[in-house]
């Protein structure tokens, strides 16, 4: 006769617990939470960071309850009123990179050397964990895993928040719409085709237009075709113009310049020239409420 396991209630301390309006609420006078459980309803107090303190009293949404190495947080969003802003002619286009995170039409080149640093680094001990396979070494990985996925998270907000700060209010915001850009790519070098696929500018596309609609500035996205070809100043298109990866150098009126910028450029330029074939001034500003992310410390 075989014999079963005794079956568990599933368990893990990983996934965090998603709560919506129904089933927690917040008092921001006493700073207390009433979370709901498998055995009632619970009330804690939580702290919150200062530097977050400025979205205390706005309108709860959902929350996730979080448990990370013997802590609990609650990561709570808030719903904040757009800004009311006067809309501007002021358009910023932004080319995204690999080599040059972010270059704006502004001329400024927005990324850190470290960055690329710190990925070569963490790649190299990946490589060296994985050829030991020991069970040591996987838990190392794990970990390695945890904090490569930490540190991009981080390199998007900063990078997001300086494309941002370089705006300013009523202005809009054109980026490279990148969907299947890995399927269009013909990038052959190993190296190259690794950063391509962890290049997470979904998330990045994300973080920029929710700190734009912060502060009242538009995010549109439009199709980088050939925008690294095209001369920013006469119009022409060859595929040679681009003559390095960074240097750009136009075949019919010699016009040169960094290859990334010129791109930039390019992606504002096409935005105009779309809002002037619609006959319209620019693109109306943010429509909904922006949502912001508060963490908290549960203590009790």
């Amino acid at each position: 006769m075989p014999v079963f396991k005794p079956v568990r209630c599933p368990h893990s301390e990983s996934v965090c617990i998603r709560y919506d309006q129904r089933s927690y609420w917040i008092k921001w006078d006493t700073m207390t939470c009433r979370l709901a459980t498998m055995n009632g309803r619970v009330e804690l107090p939580f702290t919150v960071p200062a530097h977050l303190q400025q979205y205390l009293g706005h309108r709860i949404c959902s929350a996730d309850l979080c448990f990370r190495k013997g802590r609990y947080t609650l990561h709570i969003v808030v719903s904040i009123p757009k800004p009311v802003v006067t809309p501007s002619q002021e358009v910023i286009g932004v080319d995204l990179g690999l080599n040059r995170l972010a270059v704006t039409s502004q001329r400024h080149f927005l990324a850190e050397k470290r960055w690329k640093e710190q990925e070569r680094r963490l790649f190299r001990l990946k490589r060296k964990l994985q050829a030991k396979g020991t069970r040591s070494a996987k838990r190392h990985l794990k970990k390695l895993s945890q904090k490569q996925f930490r540190q991009r998270r981080d390199q998007d907000h900063v990078l997001a928040k300086r494309i941002v700060e370089h705006a300013t209010p009523g202005s809009t915001i054109v980026l490279e719409n990148l969907t299947n850009i890995r399927e269009r790519t013909t990038q052959r070098k190993s190296a190259q085709q690794r950063r391509l696929h962890s290049w997470s500018f979904a998330r990045l596309y994300l973080f920029v237009e929710y700190k734009a609609q912060a502060r009242g500035i538009a995010v549109v996205r439009r199709d980088p075709w050939h925008t690294s070809q095209t001369c920013s100043k006469c119009g022409y298109q060859h595929r040679s113009n681009r003559r390095s990866q960074s240097l750009f150098l136009c075949r019919q009126c010699g016009y040169q310049l960094n290859a990334d910028l010129n791109a930039a450029y390019n992606i504002r330029d096409k935005y105009l020239a779309c809002l002037a074939l619609s006959g319209r001034s620019r693109e109306s500003g943010p429509t909904c409420h922006v949502r912001r992310a508060i963490v908290s410390v549960l203590r009790g």
